[in-house]
């Protein structure tokens, strides 16, 4: 054979072959008509074939899933040291089998497994507190408005004020229709003995009722700012009612929210959403009942007064105070918490049942035992009780007593603990004279004062 012949056989050797090498590629890139099995021969792949075969080992099945082409590949010339590479899904895998695969594959570099389970509504953070993955506003709201009342007090003319209305919120806590609220914005509508003046009245209307209820006073306490209504109910109603939370965690940061009954040109709402942002210290009261009050970035308004202040599980935490002469700031609000409420009203029932009326009082608040020892050590005040309010029109408004004096005795018995002045107190008639020993931190010195003791107000 010359040489000329021997270059042509080659060249038509390899116009053959790319013939062959193109028509397999068109092949396996057009799609079967019916589902087909390949078998890739466990023999090394070349270069030139890679392009059209190579997939049938970890690539292809990807591509012949799109291609509705089932292929069964071995993978003995393909290294499995990498177990991402071992994965081999088949056309039924879906995505997220795919992804669980990869990650388990690799013990010890996989990252944690990701659940898409709901978390907790309740968190433990810090000891005794919780913390909620999210506030239910509306399921709250829904469950605790048909229990919030409005409240009206008509308040007749005298010859300081004319004839005027007062309107504010308040709180179902029965279902025969107890009703706790705000007692300053109803104060100008009782006399001395705090019973409603003469053409004065309240009414009460209840959501879900066109109709407005007539109501009583049944007691209050001025201190607290807290007063009792009754609905009248000749038809025997059962109202809704949302009990006092009786054991509540509260601290600084605690979501809370504050349902009142709208004005009339709202059809629907009165929900405000706000933080605790401070607790005062614990006072009491000459007979000993407690006082106490919390500080919320809800800012308080006449019309929501008496309104409840709930929490993330929809618990009644407090009853937002409407005592704007002493309380209200612009941006922040105050409120009473349901303990101390709860106290307050069943001492004004005891007291309608045929409990004490008539008692001696100097008109004074105190803090307590803790908190003065605390100021004391602090300061380096004297021993006494630290005197936190002070009441209008009282005995010891009379003789001239401060908020922040210490009290150090009264006829000569000394008052060290809380329980000092409660039984001192027990023991006096309306009228006494009493000489009141006290220590004025801010004038530095020690004053003796006189007075009489007068009756108890609430």
């Amino acid at each position: 054979m010359s040489v000329r012949e021997r270059y042509s056989t080659i060249l038509l050797a390899l116009f053959l072959m790319i013939s062959m090498a193109i028509s397999l590629s068109c092949d396996e890139s057009t799609p079967a008509a019916e589902e087909t099995s390949t078998t890739v021969s466990e023999t090394t792949i070349s270069t030139t074939s890679s392009s059209s075969t190579a997939s049938a080992t970890s690539i292809s099945s990807t591509t012949s899933s799109t291609s509705s082409t089932s292929s069964t590949a071995s993978t003995s010339s393909v290294s499995t040291a990498d177990p991402l590479l071992s994965v081999v899904p088949t056309p039924s895998t879906s995505i997220s089998d795919v992804l669980s695969m990869t990650t388990t594959a690799h013990d010890d570099h996989a990252p944690s497994k990701v659940t898409s389970d709901p978390p907790n509504e309740e968190t433990t953070n810090t000891p005794g507190h919780y913390v909620t993955s999210a506030f239910p506003v509306a399921e709250i709201y829904e469950n605790v408005s048909p229990a919030v009342v409005s409240v009206r007090v008509s308040i007749p003319a005298t010859s300081l004020y004319r004839k005027r209305d007062e309107i504010f919120s308040g709180l179902i806590i029965d279902e025969s229709g107890l009703v706790i609220t705000t007692y300053s914005l109803m104060e100008r509508a009782l006399d001395y003995r705090g019973r409603l003046l003469k053409n004065a009245s309240i009414s009460i209307l209840v959501k879900g009722i066109p109709k407005a209820f007539t109501a009583t006073l049944v007691g209050h306490q001025s201190s607290t700012d807290l007063a009792l209504l009754k609905i009248g109910n000749p038809d025997k109603l059962i109202f809704h009612a949302i009990p006092l939370a009786k054991d509540v965690d509260l601290y600084v940061g605690t979501q809370v929210a504050s349902i009142g009954y709208p004005p009339m040109m709202v059809s629907a709402g009165g929900l405000t959403m706000g933080y605790v942002t401070s607790f005062y210290r614990r006072t009491y009261e000459e007979d000993g009942a407690p006082l106490g009050l919390i500080e919320t970035s809800i800012s308080t308004l006449p019309i929501y007064a008496g309104s409840p202040l709930v929490n993330a599980k929809g618990e009644v935490v407090a009853i937002v105070s409407g005592y704007l002469k002493r309380v209200y700031v612009q941006n922040q609000g105050y409120a009473v918490p349901s303990t101390i409420v709860a106290d307050v009203v069943n001492r004004i029932q005891e007291k309608e049942n045929g409990g004490p009326t008539r008692k001696a009082a100097l008109g004074i608040t105190v803090l307590s035992d803790e908190d003065t020892l605390e100021i004391r050590e602090t300061y380096g005040y004297p021993n006494g009780l630290y005197i936190s309010t002070v009441k209008p029109e009282s005995a010891a408004y009379t003789a001239g007593l401060n908020q922040g004096d210490i009290l150090q005795t009264l006829n000569g018995v000394s008052m060290e603990l809380t329980q000092d002045l409660i039984f001192f107190l027990d023991e006096q008639a309306i009228g006494t004279l009493v000489e009141i020993v006290v220590y004025r931190p801010s004038e530095d010195k020690t004053l003796t004062l006189t007075t009489y003791l007068l009756e108890v107000r609430p």
